[in-house]
C-alpha cells in the first residue's frame, strides 16, 4: 500500500510538469524507458549495492539516459537513485501511465482471440469496448488459440469474455447443475409414489403401545 502511494506521488509531478509543457508522450516514453533501465541486471546491482557511492550511481545514470531522455526525465531518475527508490520505478511507469490515459479519457484494452483479427474486426471489437466503457480505447491484441474461439478483452479489472472456452465451461456447469436436479426430482416422485401406494418409512411406522399388544 505504502510503496503505491509513493510511486503515484512521484507519478503525479512528473505528470503535472509535463502536462505543463505539454511533453507527456515524451515524458511517458522516458519514464518507461528508465524503468526498463533500472530492471536491467547489471545496473540494477549497481544501483542497489549500498557500497557504492551514490556520485558513482549518479554518474552511470547520466551517461547512459543524458542523451536519449528529456532533462526533466533525467533528474526523475536522478532523484530515484538518491532516495533509494529503484525498487518503485516500474511502479513509477505504471502510475503515470494511468495517469495519462485517465487524462485523456482513454483504456488500454488487451484483446485476446483464437485467431488474428483483420482491421475490420479490429475496429468492429474497438467500438463495442468504446460503447461499453464510455472511454478511447487503445488495444493491444494477442492471439490464444487455447480459447478456441470468441474473444477475451480485459480493460483494467473489467473482464469481457465470450470465448468458446468460456461458454463451453459454462454449459458444462448448466448440464452438471440441471443433472443434480434431476436425481433429486426422480427420487422425489419414487418416494410419492412409494407412499401412494401404501408404503410408509420406517421412521413414519407407529410402534404398538403396551395397550395394543
Amino acid at each position: 500500500m505504502l510503496k503505491g502511494a509513493i510511486a503515484r506521488r512521484y507519478a503525479e509531478a512528473i505528470f503535472e510538469l509535463a502536462r505543463k509543457q505539454s511533453t507527456l508522450d515524451r515524458t511517458l516514453e522516458d519514464v518507461k524507458e528508465i524503468a526498463a533501465l533500472f530492471a536491467h541486471r547489471k545496473l540494477a546491482y549497481l544501483l542497489r549495492e549500498p557500497k557504492i557511492s551514490v556520485k558513482r550511481k549518479e554518474t552511470a545514470i547520466r551517461q547512459a539516459l543524458a542523451s536519449r531522455v528529456l532533462p526533466t526525465s533525467l533528474n526523475l531518475a536522478l532523484l530515484i537513485v538518491q532516495r533509494e527508490l529503484v525498487d518503485y520505478m516500474q511502479n513509477i511507469a505504471t502510475e503515470l501511465e494511468n495517469l495519462v490515459l485517465d487524462y485523456r479519457n482513454q483504456a488500454v484494452a488487451e484483446v485476446i482471440t483464437a485467431a488474428p483479427l483483420d482491421e475490420k474486426q479490429q475496429a468492429l471489437v474497438k467500438k463495442a469496448l468504446e460503447r461499453s466503457t464510455g472511454k478511447n480505447i487503445v488495444m493491444q491484441t494477442r492471439v490464444d488459440p487455447s480459447i478456441l474461439g470468441g474473444i477475451v478483452a480485459r480493460v483494467g479489472d473489467q473482464v469481457i469474455d465470450s470465448s468458446v472456452r468460456y461458454r463451453l465451461a459454462a454449459l458444462q456447469q448448466n448440464l452438471l447443475t440441471k443433472v443434480s436436479s434431476a436425481t433429486t426430482d426422480f427420487f422425489s416422485e419414487e418416494l410419492d409414489a412409494l407412499s401412494n401406494n401404501g408404503y410408509t418409512a420406517a421412521s413414519d411406522v407407529t410402534q404398538p403401545t403396551q395397550a395394543q399388544v
